[in-house]
This record gives C-alpha cells, sequence and structure tokens, in this order.
C-alpha cells in the first residue's frame, strides 16, 4: 500500500479503537491551551480541520460557536453526526482541499493534531487560509517536530525513563510506530518547515506555544510531569491579513 492510500486508510481502521482511547493528553492538557488561544468563540463560525468524532467540536459548540467539522474518517463523523449536540454539524471531506467549503466564510479555522496525518500538508495550509475571512485566525496544534522525529522515543532503564532522544531529525518523512494494537505513520517535519510553509502560504504567525501542564492539572494527573521533560506538542496561533 503506497503512502497516501495508506495514511488514507489508517484511521478508518483505527476508528473504533481511537474512539474507546484515553485522550487525557487532549482533556487534561492540551484543551485549554487550546480555548485560551482560540479566545471567545460566541457567535463565531468554526471550521474544525480533521475533527474526527468531534469531541472539540462538541465543546466549541457548547461555547456558542457555530461549529462545522470536516474529516475524511467516514465512521468517525458518522459518530460524530450521532453524538452532535446543536450548533455543529459534520461533513466528509480532505484536509487536503477542504472542496466544498466556501471561500472565506469562516472566522476561526483549528487542526488540533492533524498535519502530522496529512501526506500534502502545504495544500491543507492553503486550504485553510481560503476558507478563512480576511482577519480570521488559524490555530494549530501539532505534535512537537522534536517528538515526530522518533515517536516513542523515551530510553528508558528498568522502569526509569532516562531521556527523550532526537535522531533523524532533518529527515523529513513518514515515521512508523505501534499505536491502537497496529502500525500507524505519521509524517515528520522539522519546525522551520512548518513555519515557512504557514507564511508561504499567507499566514502572520502571531505566537507559539509549547504546552506543559497548569498546577491543577498535575494534582488531576500526576503523570503529565513527563510534559516538562521534553516539548510533546506545539500551538501556532497564525492569522489571514485584513484586506
Amino acid at each position: 500500500m503506497n503512502l497516501e492510500r495508506r495514511l488514507r486508510t489508517q484511521w478508518t481502521e483505527a476508528a473504533q479503537d481511537w474512539v474507546g482511547q484515553d485522550q487525557v493528553l487532549r482533556t487534561g492538557l492540551l484543551d485549554s491551551w487550546m480555548l485560551d488561544e482560540l479566545g471567545d468563540v460566541r457567535g463565531k463560525r468554526v471550521l474544525d480541520i480533521g475533527c474526527g468524532e468531534g469531541r472539540f467540536s462538541r465543546l466549541l459548540a457548547g461555547l456558542g460557536a457555530e461549529v462545522t467539522g470536516v474529516d475524511l474518517t467516514e465512521p468517525l463523523i458518522e459518530r460524530a453526526r450521532g453524538m452532535a449536540v446543536g450548533g455543529d454539524r459534520y461533513v466528509v471531506g480532505d484536509a487536503e482541499s477542504l472542496a466544498g467549503i466556501e471561500d472565506e466564510s469562516f472566522d476561526l479555522a483549528v487542526s488540533y493534531i492533524v498535519l502530522v496525518d496529512v501526506l500534502d500538508y502545504r495544500a491543507a495550509v492553503e486550504a485553510a487560509y481560503r476558507i478563512l475571512k480576511p482577519g480570521g485566525r488559524f490555530v494549530v496544534c501539532n505534535v512537537h517536530p522534536m517528538r515526530s522525529a522518533v515517536p516513542y522515543g523515551w530510553i528508558n532503564q528498568g522502569n526509569r525513563k532516562l531521556f527523550y532522544a532526537v535522531d533523524n531529525y532533518w529527515n523529513e518523512g513518514p515515521r512508523e510506530f505501534p499505536w491502537l494494537g497496529r502500525n500507524f505513520v505519521n509524517m515528520h517535519r522539522t519546525l522551520s518547515s512548518y513555519v515557512n510553509v504557514f507564511v508561504a502560504s499567507g499566514f502572520a504567525l502571531e505566537g507559539m506555544q509549547e504546552p506543559t501542564p497548569s498546577e491543577e492539572q498535575l494534582v488531576e494527573d500526576p503523570a503529565l510531569d513527563d510534559e516538562f521533560r521534553a516539548p510533546n506538542f506545539v500551538v501556532y496561533m497564525l492569522r489571514k491579513p485584513e484586506l
């Protein structure tokens, strides 16, 4: 199976396992960072690109946003539709083109750990730019390139994690790793490659964050203290310039 087809089908095969997966890194850490960067979403039109089963879309809809979730994985979209809370709708679509989504029709766009699953990430970024209104914002959370270079790279001594290994950082391309009971593939790119594509697509980079847990989040889940040892995620705050 070629790489493009594998990236497009692996989530379909893993859909049921993903729905039952503990998402503590999202619910216990990343959601708060994403919501802080998105700000007040009441009355805003939001496109959740790569929405999966719609968990974050439902969260935004509950905060008053008018959300459209788009994902290529039909079983996840079916589940999202069945769990809709009102103010959220879901369509099957490709992040690389966002075909059928009108130009300049959204105030906000969200990409929540999706670009690592996309082969043509330049096309995906350009599509997000196209659908945003002038002045619209694109908030992107992605696996940190320090982690995507060597997925599951902890070096252990017995039960002790010594450090997280980084190797072949400049060798961009697919990385295979065991996850959800199967071999999965993510795409690794360098930090500079992502930033350069954002800028080349027309976005202004307004800031970056490397999320770490709050004291309250650590009390809730002490295992999150690993997030202080090596960057796991990065959040980019982008804006489409005004006309």
